[in-house]
């Protein structure tokens, strides 16, 4: 039953976009290089937040 649940949650996210706030650590195991993806924070998109972001980047971008 858990299962069943977590591929119902599964497929209700999918197509739905999100922010993540990952970090990224790269460690090396017998010589092998490894990268531990971590999710920090998850979030549904905020556009007009986006947006003034990047207007604001743009704006720093052309005024220089």
């Amino acid at each position: 039953e858990g299962d069943d649940m977590f591929q119902l949650k599964l497929k209700e996210a999918t197509w739905i976009p999100h922010l993540f706030r990952v970090s990224v650590v790269q460690n090396e195991y017998m010589g092998e290089k490894r990268q531990r993806i971590t999710v920090r924070s998850e979030s549904p998109v905020d556009y007009a937040a986006e947006a003034r972001y990047q207007l604001e980047e743009i704006a720093k971008l052309t005024s220089s």
